[in-house]
Order: C-alpha cells, then sequence, then structure tokens
C-alpha cells in the first residue's frame, strides 16, 4: 500500500471543510489553493532511495 507524503494545509478541516471558505479537497484543489500554508515543515524521507543506496553499497 502506497504512503503518501503530502502536508496537508494549515487551514484544511476535512473533505470539504476549510477555514478560508474554500471548497477543501486535499488531494486536488488545497494543493493549487493561493492561500496554501503547510502545517509544519516536514522532511519526508525517500525510502526507496535509501533502500538502493544501501543495496549498492554492498
Amino acid at each position: 500500500m502506497s504512503k503518501y507524503r503530502e502536508t496537508p494545509c494549515k487551514y484544511y478541516i476535512c473533505f470539504g471543510s476549510c477555514t478560508k471558505g474554500r471548497t477543501a479537497e486535499h488531494k486536488g484543489y488545497c494543493q493549487h489553493c493561493g492561500k496554501y500554508l503547510p502545517r509544519a515543515r516536514v522532511h519526508h524521507i525517500n525510502k526507496k532511495k535509501l533502500y538502493n543506496e544501501k543495496v549498492r553499497g554492498m
């Protein structure tokens, strides 16, 4: 199962609900919204890249 590495918007409450009064849909509209601010600065680790580097190093 895939794991999404998207950071939700500061104003995103739930599907269809946004404190800025927009139609909140995190997968689509929120990422392209002009008022988008990430909740936190999170560093997403690329696990596939780490695995490949580990295998090549052996």
